[in-house]
């Protein structure tokens, strides 16, 4: 595993322990949260794991449009301010539908040419 890789990693492991911590004292965010939903970290103060976040949501999001990742809500836990958190719901931002339709159109493409291929071969 990479240095940066473990370090996000880590970062991660650290956000989930501060939000489980925070949800023992008040459950009002996890109820927020729907189930079964992927979830992402975001911090006001480290833009990097954010956005490193961020891209890793994208691949779950590309991940469940090829079919090896369970469709599920993704769900970014943001900290805005120091010890306050929002939840955002990348489903709504990501576009599932949009990455489907490439990757289908990809596949259609693909084995047109290859049946060409082999046709003139």
């Amino acid at each position: 595993m990479k240095n940066n890789e473990m370090t996000l990693t880590d970062k991660n492991l650290d956000a989930l322990a501060d939000f489980l911590a925070l949800q023992t004292a008040d459950d009002t965010l996890a109820a927020q949260i729907p189930d079964k939903a992927h979830l992402f970290h975001g911090v006001y103060h480290d833009a990097a794991l954010t956005q490193a976040n961020i891209k890793l949501a994208t691949k779950t999001l590309l991940g469940m449009a090829l079919g090896y990742v369970e469709p599920a809500p993704l769900v970014m836990i943001f900290e805005h301010h120091a010890g306050e958190r929002m939840v955002i719901n990348l489903s709504e931002d990501l576009p599932l539908k949009e990455a489907q339709t490439f990757i289908e159109a990809f596949q259609s493409k693909s084995q047109q040419a290859i049946t060409s291929r082999i046709n003139t071969a």
